[in-house]
């Protein structure tokens, strides 16, 4: 029988992995790793959580601590080099987990790429993790694969369950904080994350986040109100990003989320993604404006019926005018999501957007080239069409229009939306609903005066 009180494992590291050249977003807390370090904080003996993007040196921790496992978090493409490079370098005689939803997608590269690669979780890694460390026999893990006897071990794909109300990150582990910076110079606006949901019950035809990284359909689950609103009473920063794929897919669960962060008092900023459809609740509209939730991001995706038609979006460029129309009667900022190049758009159709986005009078636009991934469903649509192919960084280009052509357009749209008129707009809506407080404008305006000045006595003295 198991021995649960046993710790088989005395001192873990749980490391985000980062090198120079690659994306740092320092703004964005490790929270997938940050779940993982809390699970483990009572089954081994210590955990270190350590953000390399601040941390960039490991070797201190080996030879001060006595580790004896490291776990490691690869959730995008850009991190598999220097996930890499880390655990080559990691001490032989220390177990090394690695997790992620790249890590799931490549699990036999990374096995190739790195010899001391003893486990990948593939999927969710709170259950998991628990197993493993708990001392359980690992041909028994469902949801892992590992090395045995020379041999990669694949065992079978885990069941996705429910989200626990009783785990979410305990961020008095973090040595860092996360908040508004300006060139690695802190504004003094706290940022943080929290998840509220996983999956999502749509099938758009380019997302993968509805999947996991084998392919497997994840049912949306979500936490309860009241478990979301405890973890918010232990998050300092000012301004929340909730990371759901899709916030309100049950629309009473958000009403009574509101409702409780009304009635704690509760004063935060909170960004949310979510589908048009939204607009058919306008009481609950109003009322996820007073509990903070003042920016609403939206994809939208095309201004064409037949591709928004063949992503299976579920709305049409009608539905999302009317749609829009009714959002804005509330003073949310808006931020609307395209993508640049689907399959089957000519260049005049992509330029549309531009136009598209203005009649939607959206506040801001994310402009994307379309990708695939290792488990898309556009990959049958690639192999069907004949002339697209997947190119560089896996951006679906064709004969007539390749990558800097794609480029082009995107740039041009860009050019084409974010006239005087709309930063004007953008300016008024940041300052109406309080997005960035006064001090953090002040201390910025400092910041670039006092560089402004500093570059100028320096020219002075070089040309003197």
């Amino acid at each position: 029988m198991l021995d649960r009180e046993k710790k088989f494992y005395k001192n873990a590291l749980c490391v985000y992995p980062h090198q120079k050249g690659i994306p740092e977003k320092k703004y964005c807390p490790p929270i997938g790793l940050e779940y993982i370090a809390t699970v483990l904080e009572n089954l081994v003996e210590k955990v270190t959580l350590i953000d390399m993007r601040f941390e960039p040196n490991l070797d201190d921790f080996f030879k001060a601590d006595n580790i004896d496992l490291v776990c490691l978090s690869v959730n995008w493409d850009y991190q598999r080099e220097a996930a890499i490079n880390i655990i080559t370098c990691i001490p032989s005689d220390i177990k090394v987990i690695v997790g992620g939803r790249a890590a799931a997608a490549y699990v036999e590269e990374l096995f190739a790429a790195a010899s001391n690669i003893d486990i990948i979780v593939r999927g969710d890694g709170e259950e998991i993790i628990r197993d493993i460390v708990s001392g359980s026999p690992l041909k028994d893990i469902t949801g892992i694969s590992y090395r045995e006897d020379g041999r990669i071990i694949h065992n079978k794909t885990r069941d996705l369950h429910s989200l626990d109300d009783t785990i979410y990150p305990n961020r008095k582990m973090r040595r860092v904080n996360y908040g508004l910076l300006y060139k690695d110079i802190d504004l003094g606006l706290g940022i943080d994350f929290i998840s509220t949901s996983r999956g999502c019950p749509y099938n758009c035809k380019f997302c993968t986040f509805t999947n996991n990284p084998l392919g497997q359909k994840r049912s949306w689950s979500a936490r309860s109100a009241h478990s979301v609103v405890e973890e918010l009473k232990t998050i300092n920063a000012e301004f929340i990003f909730v990371v759901d794929d899709n916030f309100a897919v049950d629309m009473k669960r958000v009403e009574e989320i509101c409702d409780l962060i009304i009635a704690e008092g509760i004063k935060k900023i909170f960004v949310v993604a979510l589908r048009l459809e939204i607009y058919r609740y306008p009481q609950i509209l109003k009322k996820m404006f007073k509990a903070g939730f003042k920016i609403l991001t939206i994809g939208i995706e095309s201004a064409q019926d037949k591709t928004l038609k063949a992503m299976q979006k579920g709305f049409n460029v009608a539905l999302a005018k009317k749609a829009f129309a009714e959002i804005r009667k509330i003073n949310f900022y808006i931020h609307g999501y395209f993508i640049v190049g689907c399959i089957g758009e000519s260049e005049s159709e992509m330029l549309e957007i531009a136009t598209f986005a203005k009649k939607l009078k959206l506040d801001t636009v994310n402009l994307s080239l379309l990708r695939t991934e290792k488990y898309s469903p556009l990959n049958d649509l690639i192999a069907k069409s004949g002339s697209y192919y997947a190119g560089e960084d896996n951006i679906i280009c064709s004969q007539e229009y390749p990558l800097e052509k794609l480029r082009d357009i995107k740039h041009h749209i860009s050019r084409n939306y974010y006239n005087f008129p709309t930063m004007l707009r953008i300016t008024k809506k940041i300052f109406t609903i309080r997005m960035i407080k006064f001090r953090c404008l002040v201390k910025l305006i400092f910041i670039l005066l006092f560089r402004g000045l500093l570059s100028k006595k320096k020219n002075i003295l070089t040309y003197s």
